[in-house]
């Protein structure tokens, strides 16, 4: 019998077969057949049960040759056990070999078993190969059985635990399984998931042609989606689904994953952040068209001012009644009106100077809705309900009271064939997250809604409805600057608008003003000075040839002494080389270098009791920040009549006073 091999040496890395033969002559003739495979594995021997359990904790084999009975023992008893998983193929030593014999070795977790025979050792090499192909070949196998049971696991803890609804079904659309959350989403139960099809899940938008295609995509093995779907809940209430398919392999059938997310939340957001980027280019668009209105209203002013005035001092000139006379005042009245239109685009651009006070807007819609029914007509009915409990605002009142005019003119243009016009007030809090529009802000606020049951605006026509010079009426009806101007006047006395209506079912318009917490002023007037004219020296600045002669003419017609400069710096001097004061500074707000409002104040450190009269066309914010003018602040706008300059010097010298 062989000798019992020791552990192999630092320098053989052969692997070991392990032969366990207590027969010596057995183990003789294996021996000498093994010497076959001895360049690629080192034979080990032993003789009973208890070595060859030695000889694999020792080294463990590739392969173990066991006699089937052993003095202490069988050769299963060297395996860990039917449901264990062995570490080393086994191949059984038996002298007898039939089914029986076969059946039991492989219960037990051999690979294969031998009957002791010459033939049988001589075929020995190869038997040992064929049995570690088919050990190698088990163990990829087992291997991949493994890691398909993982996977398949992982998969169910996901499908079942996901948070978006998953479904399984067959390309006729059968449900073949659900998680909890498609329960939860389409309020079935498993059990009645599990008896539905596609189309009894109560999809939305799903129609024939989208299913066509969708199937279409799965018997080729294409995913599809994400596809927006809908499903309605308890109620009526309808949830946004974004739809995505996979076709998969399962039971050796071609299966449809179906994944259902619901994004109602998010296409809200989405919603909500795109009318706020509407609102915030709509924004950006008018006050850009704004900053143009109001640098055309400054140099258009300038010329209204030269014209208006020659005009105006010739007129004073001519006989009253003469044909000179006429057409002079058909001048002036030419340049009222274009003035008139140009303080249009400053009400719009939120450039034009105003004086809020506070009031109770109940009273002045009471006193214009008179004029509104003048108006609008008699085929119109106007109805005016205001609130009991109104707040008060601080606004403007000529500019609010022109706002309600025009929403009043704009409704009657909307109903040619007559209607309703409703005129509201009611008192509103407003607090987030629900704000109404981006210039919103946590507030109480004082809301004018004018209504009408007109022709109504398409979504286009809303989209533009505060553009200047836009308008849907036909040409010669109207300028399409009365909404914009509304827009401005309610921009500037800090409130906002919303607009709402529908083609053929009216309009309604919203005018959103804050609350104030002040007491309305007594609204007695001052009384007026005696007169117009003075004698004191009077200093102009004015850097328009044409406005600073009119102005000087208009001045020096009342009895002032005149002074003209044309610069800032020009006029400081003035006042620094003379030896008598300077009684009245009247400047234009808009000078290069130097602004009115810093002239003022630079001259003030050299005279402190000298009074000033602002004049512009176009101030911007230079002495009204954000367009408010304060009080106790002379200011004329230009085209001035010389009525107008004389009243404002005189109230800025008496004040002085």
């Amino acid at each position: 019998m062989p000798e019992r091999s020791d552990f192999r040496s630092a320098s053989d890395v052969r692997p070991s077969i392990l032969v366990v033969e207590d027969e010596p002559a057995h183990a003789e003739a294996m021996s000498r057949a093994l010497e076959m495979v001895a360049e690629r594995y080192r034979v080990r021997f032993a003789s009973t049960l208890a070595e060859g359990r030695w000889a694999v904790a020792a080294e463990l084999p590739v392969l173990v040759l066991c006699d089937l009975n052993l003095a202490d023992g069988k050769a299963f008893d060297l395996l860990p056990g039917p449901h264990h998983r062995a570490p080393f193929p086994l191949l059984v030593l038996t002298s007898h070999g039939d089914e029986r014999m076969a059946v039991q070795s492989i219960r037990s977790g051999a690979i294969d078993y031998v009957v002791k025979s010459k033939e049988a050792f001589t075929e020995l090499p190869r038997t040992i190969e064929r049995a570690l192909r088919e050990w190698r070949l088990t163990e990829e196998r087992s291997r991949a059985e493994h890691a398909l049971r993982e996977s398949e696991e992982r998969f169910r803890v996901l499908f079942a635990a996901g948070p978006d609804a998953c479904l399984i079904h067959d390309l006729s659309g059968h449900v073949l399984d659900a998680n909890l959350a498609s329960q939860e989403l389409f309020n079935f139960s498993r059990s009645e998931l599990l008896r539905s099809t596609w189309n009894e899940l109560g999809f939305l938008g799903d129609d024939a042609i989208s299913q066509s295609a969708r199937l279409e995509s799965q018997r080729a093995g294409r995913a599809t989606g994400p596809e927006l779907l809908h499903v309605l809940r308890d109620g009526g209430r309808r949830i946004d689904l974004e739809l995505r398919t996979v076709p998969i392999q399962l039971l050796g059938e071609v299966m449809v994953l179906a994944t259902a997310q619901d994004v109602s939340l998010r296409r809200q957001a989405e919603q909500a952040r795109h009318k706020l980027e509407e609102q915030l280019h709509h924004a950006l668009k008018m006050e850009a068209i704004g900053r143009l209105a109001g640098g055309v209203a400054h140099d258009f002013n300038n010329m209204l001012t030269a014209i208006a005035g020659y005009a105006d001092l010739l007129l004073r000139r001519e006989e009253p009644g003469s044909s000179r006379a006429t057409g002079l005042a058909e001048i002036l009245n030419a340049a009222r009106r274009a003035s008139g239109l140009t303080n249009q685009l400053l009400a719009f651009s939120r450039k034009q100077l105003i004086a809020p006070v506070v009031l109770d807007l109940n009273a002045l819609l009471g006193r214009s809705t008179r004029m509104i029914e003048r108006l609008i007509g008699e085929d119109i009915e106007l109805s005016f309900v205001p609130a009991s409990d109104l707040h008060y605002v601080q606004v403007d009142p000529n500019q609010i009271e022109q706002v309600a005019i025009n929403l009043a003119i704009n409704a009657r243009d909307a109903m040619p064939r007559g209607g309703q016009l409703r005129v509201a007030t009611r008192n509103q809090r407003l607090d987030e997250p629900n704000l109404p529009h981006i210039d919103a802000r946590p507030a109480e606020y004082v809301v004018l809604s004018v209504e009408d049951d007109g022709t109504g605006m398409s979504q286009d026509t809303l989209g533009r409805l505060f553009e200047p010079f836009f308008t849907t009426k036909e040409l010669g009806r109207g300028t399409g600057l009365g909404l914009s101007i509304i827009y401005g006047a309610v921009k500037q006395n800090g409130g906002f608008i919303l607009v709402s209506s529908e083609m053929a079912h009216g309009s309604r318009f919203e005018i959103y003003l804050p609350r104030s917490f002040g007491v309305p002023e007594d609204d007695a007037k001052a009384e007026r000075s005696d007169g117009p004219s003075g004698h004191e020296t009077v200093l102009l600045v004015e850097d328009d040839a044409s406005v600073r002669d009119v102005a000087a003419h208009f001045l020096r017609n009342c009895g002032y002494e005149v002074l003209v400069a044309t610069r800032g710096a020009e006029a400081i001097e003035i006042v620094r080389e003379r030896s008598e004061p300077v009684d009245l500074l009247v400047t234009d707000v808009i000078l290069p270098m130097l602004n009115g409002r810093e002239l003022y104040d630079r001259i003030r450190e050299l005279q402190p009791d000298i009074g000033v009269v602002f004049m512009s066309g176009y101030t911007d914010d230079v002495i009204a920040p954000h367009g408010v003018l304060d009080p106790g602040v002379a200011f004329v706008e230009k085209p001035f009549s010389q009525e107008t300059l004389a009243r404002k010097a005189r109230e800025a010298l008496d004040h002085r006073r």
